[in-house]
């Protein structure tokens, strides 16, 4: 989503790299950009869009990006047996495709990825899977609960797994890695969470708890108690949930986040909880902070202004969301994802407004 001035580098290359490769098609899903992509593709790549190299998919209804889903609309619209996902920031390299057939050639029973890679270590290609449309199918996709940045493929990864598909790692040529750097910003710009937060306020509690908390601008709030899980004193013994966390630099003391509804201003916020708790936050002039009403040891929540900062807790707030998921499909060994509905949508293919399509 909004990525054009990404693919006006990669898209005509990658379709020169791999024009050798002849059963080959490019899936093009516009996910409701509003920065030109339709008309620059519609200007620009008639050649690629009339020889079907190049296939071009619009929906008009995402309001906010959501890598799982979609990725599953990409992967249920492209048409080939083996499908492999290219991030628009990415380069494939010179015969990518060649190389990808090559190796289920080699072994049908494989997934080819960059998770994990040496090879791929410090680059921006780690989302890419390379995977049979029928092994996709089997396992449900990729994870639609899992609606935020990160983690979404490294669980497609493990329930390909669970499923006996055996992860191989893309190796080869150095440009098969190639991949424009670029911001967190950029990552997080079409999140719902990036986009739609309105204020956030930490209350300091010890060297290694921070409470957290997120006002959204649809007037609900999240909350949890961020952690260095390393140097926090939990009880004994720790939960399947805390042991899945030790190895992170963050985590949090809940495993969900505590969701309310907020109302308020500059000079007061009333927080309720879904289970009917409430909270008064009242600002204090004197110590340039609001103070809980409720009678806690450390209630001094401290509005964050810097940008950096911000980025870095929403940041977190997306990849902890999603890697809890991830972490409870681990736990239940669980391989199949999304029921029977996943990747739906409605798409106009090449430009077509008049011949709606529904996945």
């Amino acid at each position: 989503m909004n990525r054009l001035h990404h693919l006006k580098q990669t898209l005509p290359v990658n379709l020169l790299d791999n024009q050798a490769y002849l059963n080959l098609e490019f899936i093009l899903l516009d996910y409701n950009s509003s920065d030109g992509l339709e008309h620059w593709v519609k200007k620009n790549m008639q050649e690629h869009l009339e020889s079907g190299r190049l296939v071009y998919y619009k929906t008009c209804t995402p309001m906010h990006f959501n890598r799982s889903h979609s990725r599953n609309l990409a992967y249920k619209l492209a048409d080939g047996d083996l499908i492999c996902n290219i991030d628009a920031d990415n380069y494939t390299g010179d015969g990518f495709a060649a190389y990808i057939n090559e190796e289920f050639k080699k072994n049908e029973n494989i997934f080819l990825t960059t998770l994990n890679s040496i090879e791929a270590r410090g680059k921006d290609v780690l989302g890419r899977m390379c995977v049979k449309k029928s092994d996709f199918y089997k396992i449900g996709g990729y994870d639609e609960r899992m609606v935020y940045y990160g983690f979404e493929d490294y669980d497609f990864a493990n329930r390909l797994e669970f499923n006996n598909v055996r992860r191989t790692f893309i190796t080869g040529d150095q440009d098969y890695f190639r991949a424009i750097t670029h911001s967190n910003t950029e990552r997080l710009s079409n999140e719902y969470a990036y986009g739609n937060l309105t204020t956030l306020l930490v209350n300091y509690l010890s060297p290694c708890s921070t409470d957290f908390l997120f006002l959204f601008s649809n007037k609900e709030y999240r909350r949890n108690i961020i952690i260095d899980p390393k140097a926090y004193p939990f009880s004994e013994p720790l939960s399947e949930f805390q042991k899945s966390q030790i190895r992170y630099p963050q985590s949090t003391l809940n495993a969900l986040w505590l969701e309310g509804e907020w109302s308020g201003d500059e000079s007061e916020i009333n927080l309720k909880s879904k289970e009917g708790i409430q909270e008064r936050l009242s600002f204090n002039e004197e110590r340039k902070c609001f103070i809980s009403d409720l009678c806690t040891e450390a209630s001094d929540f401290y509005k964050i202004l810097n940008p950096m900062f911000i980025q870095q807790a929403i940041m977190f707030y997306s990849q902890f969301t999603n890697r809890v998921i991830m972490h409870q499909n681990k736990i239940e060994r669980r391989i199949i994802v999304n029921g029977l509905r996943f990747g739906n949508d409605v798409v106009y293919k090449n430009f077509d407004d008049q011949t709606p399509i529904t996945t």
